[in-house]
């Protein structure tokens, strides 16, 4: 079988090439105007006023077994409470490259690591909740390195003093919409963003379909009763 006559490939390079001398020389032509208005776009980003993502710092405190191996050497300092200086530990590979020695960071707010559960969630997610229960879209992530204290962050621990940023949502959710959630059986979600209601048939079949998976579940569960006393193995009620 004869192979096919492939067309010849273009060279894009000196198109390429041409298009980047004139976007560099646009933006020489335009440095001395430009500057200024750069400048404007960080103060006001810096004031809140385009700040539509919102990152926060928490600083976590240092164990016991930290603070008893030297590892609480002062690597970070809190300027004020929305920066923090970074300094590289004397034994680490950024420590020899004077450049990164010391490096300052900005964020919408720094917490330091006397910061409560608390105090935590009311500065940072307790707002972006009322907004989601108003029917705005809101969208909250935990970003850090392993054992930065994520996981204490969100969902916290057994004391209820110190629960998490997940657990106080929901608490401010349900009691938002107390008195307000539907208690019929009509309505179902459908997708993400809809509701259907559902005939009288409809209600009876979905009732009917929730009544055969709890049956089936119990059956399941009966038949394992039966299996463990089998093989001699205790049952659970």
């Amino acid at each position: 079988m004869p192979f096919e006559k492939l067309p010849e490939c273009r060279n894009l390079l000196p198109e390429l090439e041409s298009l980047s001398e004139s976007i560099a020389g646009c933006s020489n032509d335009g440095d001395e105007t430009g500057g200024e208005a750069k400048e404007d776009d960080i103060l006001s980003a810096a004031s809140g006023e385009m700040e539509h993502i919102k990152v926060y710092l928490r600083i976590r405190p240092a164990t016991v077994e930290e603070r008893s191996q030297g590892m609480d050497d002062g690597c970070i300092s809190v300027e004020s409470d929305r920066s923090v200086v970074l300094c590289a530990p004397s034994t680490s590979q950024a420590f020899r490259n004077a450049s990164h020695q010391r490096q300052r960071y900005t964020f919408t707010h720094v917490f330091p690591p006397e910061t409560s559960q608390k105090e935590f969630f009311d500065g940072t997610v307790h707002s972006v909740v009322s907004d989601f229960v108003s029917g705005q879209n809101c969208l909250v992530f935990t970003y850090g390195v392993t054992n930065s204290g994520k996981t204490y962050t969100i969902q916290g621990d057994h004391q209820q003093a110190n629960a998490g940023i997940l657990p106080r949502c929901l608490d401010v959710i349900f009691s938002r919409i107390s008195g307000r959630h539907c208690s019929s059986t009509a309505l179902k979600p459908v997708m993400f963003g809809h509701v259907a209601r559902l005939t009288a048939d409809q209600v009876y079949t979905q009732w009917q379909n929730r009544k055969n998976m709890v049956c089936c579940h119990y059956e399941r569960l009966d038949r394992l009763k039966v299996m463990y006393n089998c093989y001699g193995t205790p049952s659970h009620s």
